[in-house]
């Protein structure tokens, strides 16, 4: 059953890679819209939305949702579409010219990059584009598919097409990365997932709620200072402007790591930048995963009311240590 799955992605695959850009977008189109038509997709969209945006009206919120479901389609599409594909990528892709030379000056110098990237716009496109316009050479981290065939099909051979592009495992991530570090590698992350306390997880601020997130970046580039690597923490997004090309923005932190108090600050301070952009480009977030999922147990209860529907109190094996060296970092 897994091959014969595979066999059908993989004529679905076949057919996307040879369609014209127009009949992407197209596509996208009318599977974003039967998202957004899929109740449960929808429901969890608006609740989202709605408590991060609660001055917004209900109108609002729904054409917000629908975007996000189109944009999620044709960013993934796209992707597909263009990965490998330098001619693809240089039409439809752009690193403004301050942002590639922060990136080209690293390179240039051999500092790490850790780059902080959330599921805003098209994150998968930010994977080809910085080691294609840059030369940055960097592992990204990915949740291996059940699917022997998919996973390879999809994180190996779909995800690393592009030079300088190499895939690691959630599964003892922080291993990997820092031997990515330490053999001159960048690392890229993704800031916006749920981790628990036991895989090195804290409770951030986020629109006003605490959710928990993973202090991955800190801790390696703390590992960086502590070892004498050159290293910067980047954060980095990828959003499609009005002109249709996908633009890249970057940010980094306000002072230098070592005025940071601990590795809760620096996290805080990156997901203070990631919904700045959060709120400039609400249509391209992908609002239709439990963000707000874990309640931290001392929360007041004015705070708990805000929290969507689906929001429980963090269970005692959220923040429990398990069997292991606890160096995951759950990436998608």
């Amino acid at each position: 059953m897994d091959f014969l799955l595979y066999i059908l992605v993989l004529f679905i695959y076949g057919l996307l890679r040879i369609m014209p850009h127009w009949l992407i977008k197209f596509n996208a189109v009318w599977l974003g819209y039967l998202l957004f038509l899929w109740p449960p997709a929808r429901k969890i969209a608006v609740a989202n939305i709605r408590t991060a945006f609660p001055e917004k009206s209900l109108t609002d919120v729904k054409r917000i949702a629908r975007k996000s479901f189109f944009n999620l389609v044709f960013n993934l599409t796209e992707f597909l579409w263009m990965s490998g594909k330098v001619e693809r990528i240089e039409r439809y892709t752009v690193i403004p010219e301050p942002v590639l030379t922060l990136l080209k000056d690293c390179v240039r110098d051999h500092i790490r990059i850790i780059f902080v990237n959330p599921h805003l716009g098209s994150w998968e496109g930010s994977g080809l584009m910085a080691p294609h316009y840059a030369g940055v050479k960097m592992v990204a981290i990915a949740k291996p598919v059940r699917n022997p065939y998919l996973n390879k099909f999809i994180n190996k051979i779909g995800r690393e097409q592009e030079e300088g592009l190499q895939i690691i495992y959630s599964k003892g991530a922080m291993r990997a990365s820092i031997k990515a570090l330490k053999s001159g590698m960048g690392v890229g992350t993704l800031i916006d997932q749920n981790t628990r306390g036991r895989d090195g997880g804290v409770f951030v601020n986020f629109f006003g709620l605490p959710v928990p997130s993973s202090t991955a970046p800190a801790v390696l580039m703390d590992y960086c200072v502590k070892n004498q690597i050159p290293a910067k923490i980047i954060y980095g997004t990828s959003v499609r402007l009005a002109n249709g090309v996908i633009t890249a923005h970057s940010d980094e932190l306000s002072k230098d790591f070592a005025e940071y108090a601990s590795p809760d600050e620096v996290l805080q301070e990156l997901m203070q930048i990631s919904e700045k952009f959060i709120r400039r480009f609400p249509e391209h977030y992908l609002w239709f995963y439990k963000r707000f999922q874990y309640i931290p147990p001392d929360c007041p209860a004015e705070i708990k009311t805000r929290y969507p529907y689906y929001a429980t109190v963090a269970p005692p094996r959220f923040f429990s240590k398990v069997k292991g060296n606890g160096n995951n970092m759950e990436q998608s």
